[in-house]
């Protein structure tokens, strides 16, 4: 599985995507065009879009990605969302068996940015509770449940970057790793749950406690008759 890493500038202006543009051909730093031109979070991380699969790469830059591509230019893109200039950075390839063992991660920052950049090819799944879910969760987001899981998992494509959220990191774990065994290779664990996306992120989004997490993990989800989840507690 080849792994993708690039920065970008992106904003929704075709004058200013050429000026960036000519300013890099004009050996002008990435990171101060990014700094001068970009509207995307990525901008804090220097247009850091951080590590994506190859199928979103693709998407995203609308050309194969090889070594040889590595510290070159592509763009501007036009895509739906504005235009993209992409630098990039590294490109590796993972053994799936290794990361079927290994739990694969996205951070908060790092999913900001990709949703902010397009989100190709993201599918966000939260395991939560629906109480959970009507206090916070992320735009996008599709709430998966005993009742619903053979329909959403019956629609998924293995090539699909799938990003799994909790509470804090607490039940994606074990979900990740049945689905990576299922041969979903890209499905991640959103680092810290949504606890740390209200924190980072969105701190509009209500946070709350819960008094023993006991929540749905992937054998409540996947399983027939698995117990009813004990009560919780939570507040605002």
């Amino acid at each position: 599985m080849v792994q993708i890493r690039a920065s970008q500038v992106f904003t929704h202006s075709i004058d200013d995507a050429v000026a960036a543009k000519k300013a890099l051909d004009a050996d002008e730093l990435f990171k101060d065009v990014v700094e001068k031109y970009s509207t995307c979070p990525s901008k804090q991380q220097e247009g850091d879009l951080g590590w994506m699969p190859e199928e979103a790469a693709l998407s995203l830059m609308g050309e194969e990605i090889t070594n040889d591509k590595i510290n070159k230019i592509i763009g501007p893109v036009h895509s739906e969302y504005g235009y993209h200039i992409l630098l990039i950075t590294e490109v590796k390839l993972e053994n799936l068996e290794v990361q079927s063992v290994d739990l694969n991660i996205i951070t908060p920052e790092e999913l900001n940015n990709r949703l902010s950049a397009g989100g190709s090819n993201l599918i966000l799944l939260d395991l939560r509770e629906s109480w959970e879910w009507d206090i916070a969760h992320i735009e996008g987001a599709q709430l998966i449940t005993k009742e619903n899981s053979a329909s959403i998992l019956s629609d998924l494509q293995k090539d699909e970057e799938l990003i799994l959220i909790d509470w804090k990191q607490d039940r994606s774990p074990s979900f990740v790793r049945w689905l990576v065994q299922q041969g979903f290779s890209y499905a991640k664990c959103l680092e810290g749950g949504i606890d740390a996306w209200s924190d980072k992120i969105d701190p509009s989004l209500a946070r709350y406690e819960i008094e023993s997490d006991d929540g749905y993990r992937y054998e409540d989800i996947i399983e027939e008759g698995s117990e009813d989840n004990d009560s919780h507690q939570h507040k605002h």
